[in-house]
């Protein structure tokens, strides 16, 4: 077998650049594929996580709710139901990225991280793009006043039937967060 790539980087941009990448797989002659990617080694560094994804809980007075973000993205020119989320800082660790992100988002402190899962991979035919799935215990008050000019993020703390309303919705709800909104719903708990 004779395996090989070579990439060529087509854009230079500050957060994303595409690139062409020529490959041989199995005995099967040169292909191309386009994709998108934020790192500067795209397939090397495949593994490297570029951001983390939030999953946040925390006790209200009402009891125990989901943080959901509804954030408006510019490429589906719509709002999107998801969770706090954000890029890794060079050499930052996960749990201030975690912090500082949750932080900006939604105003809400770090209490405790309760697990963080290796990379996973948000559309691998597109991007080498992963992050952490970092399920969290958040606390203290909502607020917007940390958020960048340029985002546009509405916090929404859930308890189960509004998850539940919300997937009945046919509001669009991103991928890396639509597996536990179901589970949540499905088991009748916020965990």
């Amino acid at each position: 077998m004779d395996d090989s790539y070579k990439i060529e980087k087509l854009t230079d941009c500050d957060w994303v650049n595409l690139f062409e990448v020529r490959f041989k797989r199995r005995g099967m002659a040169e292909k191309s594929w386009l994709m998108c990617s934020r790192k500067e080694k795209p397939i090397e560094d495949a593994a490297k996580a570029d951001a983390v994804v939030i999953v946040a809980t925390v006790e209200t007075d009402e009891g125990r709710k989901l943080v959901v973000t509804k954030e408006f993205r510019v490429p589906i020119w719509d709002y999107e139901y998801g969770f706090p989320a954000g890029l890794i800082d060079d050499d930052e660790d996960i749990g201030k990225t975690v912090a500082r992100e949750l932080k900006e988002e939604t105003g809400l402190e770090l209490a405790e991280i309760k697990h963080v899962s290796t990379p996973v991979f948000s559309s691998a035919g597109l991007t080498d793009e992963s992050c952490h799935m970092v399920l969290v215990e958040a606390k203290g008050q909502v607020s917007n006043k940390w958020l960048d000019d340029t985002e546009d993020i509405e916090v929404l703390l859930l308890d189960v039937k509004g998850i539940r309303d919300l997937l009945a919705s046919n509001k669009k709800i991103a991928a890396k967060a639509w597996g536990l909104l179901y589970h949540y719903a499905k088991t009748g708990q916020i965990d």
